[in-house]
């Protein structure tokens, strides 16, 4: 989190949002002259929100944790927002790491996007409640930036099962609180993989490419068992006890 505060040096604010910051998080922002919203957002759009209200400028940069601005890019956004643009978003594209290496193709959906709206104007993004998932984008595209968003998307494999894991336990939370748990997900998750695979040149990747596109294949089955397995937890929970039978004794 540091290296990727400290990259960001160039902008006039920095507001980092942290879930119940620990005390090495509050020194840390500290450190790095960033303002920080503390608070307990169950919703990762509550937190994205809260983040966007304390930016005090026009324009406002978003990142994660896990990604990092190099100088190339910050001087591109810097000289794109002086020229005032007349757009009110920008894509900038994404370079996804994988074990150190970078990946270039096959990515899109929930594992990790090539390019995404980062850069846009105060009200321009909204994000609907709910507890993963991309924000919505109002008014005109300014086109695309040239410079790449470094991501760490995980460590190795195991990372990148850990993080399907996750996120699939994430949009099930969210699928069940609307009742449904949704189609059974097995034709989205082979259009995905298709698509994934073939339609973004995943196989050029060789292996890290096949599991990329297999883990985004299994994310809409799995989340639709997940969310059937919570549906089903809740009934058993909210459904009323049996009334006891009465023992019924004949006397002679």
């Amino acid at each position: 989190m540091g290296d990727a505060l400290r990259r960001l040096a160039f902008c006039d604010e920095i507001v980092l949002v942290a879930d119940r910051p620990t005390q090495r998080t509050q020194e840390i922002a500290r450190r790095h002259g960033a303002h920080l919203v503390a608070g307990i957002f169950p919703l990762d759009s509550q937190r994205r929100t809260a983040g966007a209200e304390a930016c005090a400028g026009d324009w406002i940069l978003e990142i994660e944790a896990d990604e990092q601005v190099d100088s190339a890019l910050a001087w591109e956004i810097r000289a794109t927002l002086q020229m005032r643009p007349e757009g009110d978003w920008f894509e900038i594209p994404v370079a996804n790491y994988v074990a150190g290496a970078l990946v270039e193709r096959g990515w899109g959906g929930v594992l990790g996007s090539a390019r995404d709206a980062r850069l846009f104007r105060r009200g321009a993004k909204r994000w609907p409640p709910r507890r993963i998932g991309g924000g919505v984008l109002s008014g005109a595209s300014g086109g695309a930036l040239k410079g790449a968003l470094r991501r760490q998307v995980a460590e190795d494999v195991g990372g990148l099962v850990e993080r399907l894991n996750r996120l699939t336990a994430l949009a099930a939370e969210d699928r069940a609180e609307t009742g449904h748990a949704g189609g059974y997900g097995t034709v989205h998750g082979l259009g995905h993989f298709m698509v994934s695979y073939i339609g973004r040149a995943g196989w050029r990747e060789g292996r890290l490419g096949f599991l990329i596109a297999l883990l985004a294949g299994l994310h809409p089955v799995l989340t639709h068992l997940r969310a059937r397995e919570l549906l089903d937890s809740r009934r058993l929970v909210t459904s009323p006890a049996p009334a006891p039978e009465l023992l019924k004794v004949a006397a002679r």
